[in-house]
């Protein structure tokens, strides 16, 4: 057995009668004194996050953000949404189709506020047609991945900071770990192994339209997660994370702008049997308000093993090169990640 346990395969219909008998308990507590920070928060899995935060009294809500002017109406919306919402909202922009924005956006963050204790990364994309990102990579593996991979290091600081920090009084949980949550999806149970590069140059090469041509429809998009799953479970064994708890999560089947690359019919087809974004995202509550073993994935609210393949021992083989990989990427891009990466 490997050191993440057997793993499981996830056939189709195990997965549909998961999703129609699921019961996802709603999030509860009192989150008054604590800052969440909430990717892709302006379309409906993070907003839907950020309405459940607002509801159980946050704070303060930080929304990255590619476009001000959109993020403004959805303050606006937020409000409106949740009258008893009377935290603060705070805006700062990044696009995660350009890494050299991470840096400055988490800069900013930095200043900003003075602790953080959600951290949840959930922003995405899924092309079904191969486009590139001006930095030069597959735009679904850059945003789901790569740029939400640099966030993650990046914060990591402000994190640890935050759990030397006192307790929020009144808070509820009491006593909670500051949390670093990367959305990743079932459908890392179906991503084909068996088309992965099997040389070197892991990334550079699922990154390439040549590789993009032989997979199957929307198979990046499992790809993706499949590498989110590997990340959290790689950034849960820092020393630079001691102090943080890491999880990767699912929020199942939902209606989400994510199918618009699938064309008008299919995306149709999917949203019929979907989720409200309400009820996937309270596993994202879930993952960040109970204690979990860091590195843990998290579906249906609870913990569950990850795929046989992400277990097994070519799944963590390949799960080690992508790390390592990552990390010269990000030194190069972002050289500040060598020295809180550095304490590994």
């Amino acid at each position: 057995m490997s050191k993440y346990g057997e793993g499981k395969d996830l056939p189709n219909l195990e997965m549909l009668k998961s999703h129609c008998f699921a019961t996802i308990p709603k999030p509860e507590g009192n989150l008054t004194g604590r800052i969440a920070l909430v990717s892709g928060a302006t379309s409906g899995l993070g907003y839907a996050t950020a309405l459940h935060l607002a509801r159980l009294g946050i704070s303060t809500l930080v929304f990255p953000v590619r476009s001000l002017k959109k993020g403004e109406q959805y303050v606006q919306s937020l409000h409106k949404d949740v009258p008893s919402f009377r935290g603060k909202v705070k805006l700062v922009q990044v696009d995660l189709c350009r890494l050299d924005t991470i840096a400055p956006c988490v800069a900013q963050i930095e200043k900003e506020i003075d602790r953080l204790d959600f951290a949840i990364l959930n922003a995405g994309a899924a092309r079904t047609n191969f486009t590139q990102t001006p930095d030069g990579y597959e735009e679904t593996i850059q945003v789901n991945v790569l740029s939400t991979g640099l966030f993650a290091v990046l914060l990591l600081p402000l994190l640890d900071k935050t759990a030397s920090l006192p307790q929020p009084s009144g808070a509820v949980p009491t006593q909670l770990k500051p949390q670093l949550e990367i959305v990743a999806s079932d459908v890392h149970y179906w991503a084909r192994n068996d088309l992965f590069p099997r040389s070197g140059n892991f990334l550079e090469q699922i990154n390439s339209e040549a590789f993009f041509k032989t997979l199957p429809h929307a198979e990046m998009y499992n790809i993706s997660k499949l590498l989110d799953v590997f990340m959290a479970r790689k950034l849960a064994a820092l020393p630079a994370t001691e102090k943080i708890q890491v999880t990767s999560t699912n929020p199942g089947l939902c209606k989400s702008a994510l199918r618009d690359d699938f064309g008008a019919v299919a995306a149709w087809l999917i949203n019929q049997i979907s989720w409200s974004a309400e009820f996937g995202t309270r596993t994202f509550l879930h993952a960040v308000l109970e204690s979990h073993p860091s590195g843990s994935y998290i579906s249906n609210g609870i913990r569950r093993p990850t795929s046989t393949f992400a277990c097994s021992e070519e799944g963590i083989k390949l799960e080690d090169q992508f790390f390592k990989e990552l990390v010269d990427l990000y030194a190069q891009k972002a050289p500040e990640t060598k020295e809180i990466l550095g304490r590994a």
